[in-house]
């Protein structure tokens, strides 16, 4: 257990440039080396990934909601001409 312990906090390391460079090193010849720590970076690089597709498809549902709010509240008109004024200029 400590061992798969070390290995998550090593590639959590490394996946954010946090190891010295010796370390660093060492941690990709383990990589050349051993299967399953490849497997656990590859699936920790995936995570994140996925991770940041989420974040960035709510970021986008957000905005457009605002958008939404912004230009079709009839109260909000005098702000949305301001907005295509700066636009046509």
């Amino acid at each position: 257990m400590r061992t798969s312990l070390n290995n998550i906090r090593q590639t959590e390391a490394f996946l954010h440039a946090q190891l010295p460079p010796q370390e660093a090193i060492l941690f990709e010849a383990r990589l050349l080396t051993d299967p399953l720590l490849r497997l656990n970076l590859r699936l920790q690089q995936k995570a994140y990934s996925l991770i940041r597709m989420y974040y960035r498809k709510k970021l986008k549902e957000e905005v457009s909601d605002v958008h939404e709010q912004l230009y079709n509240d009839p109260q909000q008109s005098a702000f949305k001409q301001q907005i295509q004024q700066l636009f046509k200029s």
